[in-house]
């Protein structure tokens, strides 16, 4: 494990800090179901892996070459109603030490921001919703940038705009797509898996993989 302090540290979003991953499996089966109901579950959720990390239109491009017949614009209303829905009544769950780990990156005087896949009107929405938008310099969503991960532009386009060359950076993600991107970028990356296990070829683009963001404070405490 070799960590240097980082000036910023660069959160993703969505099975990163928010616990949403499978609630995202939820309602694109939901969309699947009700457009191409003999799709079967195995190329689902080979189709939704694919996906895990990229913006809307690497994932349109995905699910179109896989489903022809799919409406993925309607197919995107479904899923994100499903998920609106949830969190209306259950609140917007976040990860395990998320609020510990930003709590010791402010005392640590390391700023903070988010590079996520998701559209920036989104994420700030869902970002205030955990109550936690305010905590972070910038946020940069997938729509701001032309290249999705596993290309380094966010990561990049988020350096920038906080003022930090990238190799001061250390960038959070669980994602393949993600850790490929802020590997391209130069910066330093760790990797918190959350609905794959990462594989060979992502670990040895990672400088460290924790079981969660418990274990990046402690981390970070150490360097």
């Amino acid at each position: 494990m070799s960590i240097k302090k980082p000036e910023l540290v660069i959160f993703d979003m969505d099975g990163t800090m928010l616990d949403t991953e499978m609630l995202s499996i939820k309602g694109w089966e939901v969309a699947v179901a009700q457009q191409v109901p003999d799709f079967s579950r195995e190329l689902f959720l080979k189709t939704f892996h694919s996906m895990i990390g990229t913006n809307y239109e690497s994932c349109k491009k995905i699910a179109n070459e896989i489903m022809p017949e799919f409406d993925f614009e309607k197919g995107y209303q479904v899923s994100y109603a499903y998920m609106d829905e949830y969190i209306a009544t259950h609140g917007i769950p976040i990860k395990p030490g998320l609020l510990e780990l930003l709590d010791r990156l402010e005392a640590l005087n390391v700023k903070k921001c988010v590079a996520t896949s998701t559209r920036k009107e989104r994420a700030t929405h869902k970002l205030k919703l955990a109550n936690i938008a305010h905590r972070f310099d910038v946020i940069v969503g997938g729509d701001e940038v032309a290249l999705s991960k596993p290309n380094p532009d966010i990561f990049l386009k988020a350096a920038s705009v906080c003022g930090v060359a990238p190799e001061n950076c250390l960038v959070l993600e669980d994602s393949a797509a993600g850790t490929e991107g802020g590997y391209r970028a130069g910066m330093q990356v760790i990797v918190i898996p959350d609905l794959l296990s990462p594989s060979e070829e992502t670990c040895k683009m990672a400088n460290a993989v924790c079981k969660d963001l418990h274990e990046v404070a402690v981390v970070l405490d150490k360097v």
